[in-house]
């Protein structure tokens, strides 16, 4: 028996609600205590979850920071766009070195991190955010096109 075809809005609601059951394990907390955070009541969780209502904007804004993804990850868009004059911050990095109590161990901290490490990076106008997978497969696909290009390395750099 094939799979019931689901029309966008269906398909959102589900990749939300997936999100959330998943989200929230993570970070193993209950729907009441979400609800307590974002201010609704318990019911309106499950209903998230069981993809029987979607959360209004200013809750998907709150979920987001609750769990500290962006409304795009909790929509499921796989594709993340930035606005011009954004950075990306890693901010367990910046928490460690906010966090230390001497110089020593600032120097320390920054020393252990890989050289190619940054607290953070511009983010150039036009960049998205994306699955690695994706970027690789979209890199390949515009440098297997000039292959001959002493410049073709420079557009697929993995670190890490």
């Amino acid at each position: 028996m094939s799979e019931p075809v689901l029309d966008p809005e269906q398909k959102l609601f589900q990749h939300l609600a997936a999100r959330l059951r998943e989200l929230r394990a993570r970070f193993a907390m209950t729907q009441d205590q979400v609800a307590k955070v974002l201010g609704v009541h318990e019911s309106a969780v499950s209903r998230w979850e069981k993809a029987a209502r979607f959360p209004s904007g200013i809750d998907l804004v709150k979920l987001g920071d609750l769990f500290r993804v962006s409304v795009d990850y909790l929509l499921a868009r796989e594709c993340q766009y930035s606005v011009p004059g954004n950075a990306l911050v890693d901010m367990v990095l910046l928490g460690k070195l906010d966090s230390a109590t001497s110089t020593d161990e600032f120097d320390g901290l920054i020393a252990a991190a890989s050289a190619d490490q940054a607290v953070w990076l511009l983010v150039p106008d036009g960049a998205a955010l994306m699955p690695v997978a994706d970027a690789i497969r979209r890199t390949r696909r515009v440098t297997d096109k000039h292959r001959m290009s002493r410049f073709a390395d420079r557009l697929f750099r993995p670190r890490g």
